[in-house]
């Protein structure tokens, strides 16, 4: 099994909504909606990817982010 990470919704027009999606669904999340020359983040670099692109924006994973504040 995959590990899970708590993913909370901050998109100011949904309430509170916190999700568990595995690396496979955060990595759809990084890698939606981007250009034919776009290089997508894998496995390897996903967290990268994920506080680059995604964080703070619609949603937040509290995990990541307070590993990233330290």
């Amino acid at each position: 099994m995959s590990e899970m990470y708590k993913v909370v919704s901050i998109d100011n027009a949904v309430l509170y909504e916190e999700y568990h999606w595995s690396v496979d669904r955060i990595l759809k999340e990084i890698n939606r909606d981007t250009s034919d020359s776009w290089t997508d983040y894998d496995q390897s670099d996903w967290k990268d990817g994920w506080l680059e692109w995604c964080e703070g924006d619609y949603y937040t994973i509290p995990s990541l982010k307070q590993k990233g504040d330290e």
